[in-house]
């Protein structure tokens, strides 16, 4: 071989040599940017749909090892505790004094704390225990979101820890988008808020039954001079969802219905797709429903429908209530929650909200919540409704 075809040959021979080794770096790039994509992603535990506020998970499992829960419960004692709220002048606007009077106490999406701020969960729970005489509290109902990453077993171990102090308070909860994933994985709140932990509480003849391990479950309650059927289902409600929900309302038909859901509306309060198949489907098929309780998007509120049940008189009314705070503050929620004052004397419901934390009403009343990305008109948060059983 000549000197002229030898300097092409080795020139060509070099450049095969480059463009392999630029095709296996770029091969390698791209490899390890996903990797870090696929880190970033589960160590968030979820991205924000830009088409809505809900919040979407990956179903991948990627070898994440649970921490034994054992070693999880001690080391909460090391989460600094808030001051025990001494009442502020407000707080008196909570207190029951009328024996006519009972409360029910709502919390939603408390992700946040169970992520970031479990002294608030904490003090939001515990604050329910210590008042609970004086504020008349007969039940808590919970929809959803109890932790942000479902995959996260110290969040888990927060929810519990705080939720435990309810354990003298009948109280109900479901499975929120956060709870279980995209794949619909309930194992982790199965494991923590399942039928055998919720039997487990003390005084839980309330509890009537589960379905598939709590994803939806009923709580019989007496309140006032009524009996109340408090039927949960958990967030992506299917057919045979919806069948158990039905049933259990027709089997308990003489109580007053109540469907605690955790997707039912959208922030303009207009039903979501979740929303609209349980209207069709549940509240329009059950004379004896009356209240709707959800959580799930950013916003605070209630509308009322009203439904003729194939009869003429009387019309049935159907409240629809949405709670959800986790927007309110720089502290995922800043520890409001809602109560629903039943005064069977007057014939009202009275919505009001309180937080421990702020020891305030109505959160978005302050100077500048109007401004926040996700604003709620004050009268929301505080209002009056007849009791729509009262003839039934």
């Amino acid at each position: 071989m000549n000197k002229a075809k030898y300097t092409r040959y080795r020139s060509k021979r070099l450049r095969q040599k480059n463009s392999r080794r630029l095709v296996l770096l770029a091969v390698l790039t791209i490899a390890l940017f996903g990797l870090l994509a696929i880190a970033v992603y589960y160590n968030l535990g979820y991205f924000v749909s830009p088409f809505s506020n809900s919040a979407v998970y990956g179903s991948l499992d990627i070898g994440l090892t649970p921490k034994p829960e054992a070693t999880l419960l001690p080391q909460l004692d090391l989460v600094p505790k808030l001051p025990a709220p001494s009442p502020a002048p407000e707080f008196e606007r909570l207190i029951v004094k009328d024996p006519d009077v009972y409360t029910i106490g709502w919390i939603s999406d408390t992700q946040h704390y169970a992520g970031k701020y479990p002294e608030l969960y904490l003090l939001l729970t515990e604050f329910l225990a210590k008042e609970k005489d004086k504020l008349r509290l007969e039940y808590i109902v919970h929809t959803g979101d109890l932790v942000h990453n479902f995959a996260d077993q110290d969040e888990w171990a927060v929810a519990k820890r705080a939720m435990q102090a309810l354990n003298n308070i009948p109280f109900g909860v479901l499975a929120g988008n956060h709870d279980i994933g995209k794949g619909l994985e309930f194992t982790h709140y199965g494991k923590y808020f399942g039928e055998a932990a919720m039997k487990a509480r003390p005084n839980c003849s309330y509890y009537g039954g589960s379905y598939q391990n709590n994803r939806g479950h009923y709580d019989l309650i007496s309140l006032g001079s009524r009996n109340f059927v408090f039927v949960y289902m958990s967030y992506s409600p299917d057919s045979a969802c919806i069948r158990y929900v039905n049933k259990i309302f027709k089997k308990y038909n003489e109580h007053v219905g109540v469907l605690c859901v955790h997707d039912y509306f959208n922030s303009d309060m207009s039903y979501s797709a979740q929303g609209r198949l349980l209207f069709e489907k549940v509240v329009k098929a059950n004379p004896n429903l009356y209240l709707i309780m959800c959580g799930h998007r950013y916003m605070v509120g209630h509308t009322k429908v009203t439904l003729n049940d194939g009869h003429n008189e009387p019309k049935r009314i159907v409240y629809e209530l949405m709670s959800n705070y986790q927007a309110a503050g720089p502290k995922g929620g800043s520890a409001y929650m809602q109560f629903l004052q039943i005064d069977e004397q007057k014939g009202e419901v009275r919505v009001l909200s309180y937080s421990p934390y702020t020891k305030d009403f109505r959160y978005h009343d302050t100077p500048g919540a109007e401004f926040e990305k996700y604003p709620v008109p004050p009268e929301n948060e505080e209002y009056t409704f007849p009791i729509p059983w009262s003839n039934n």
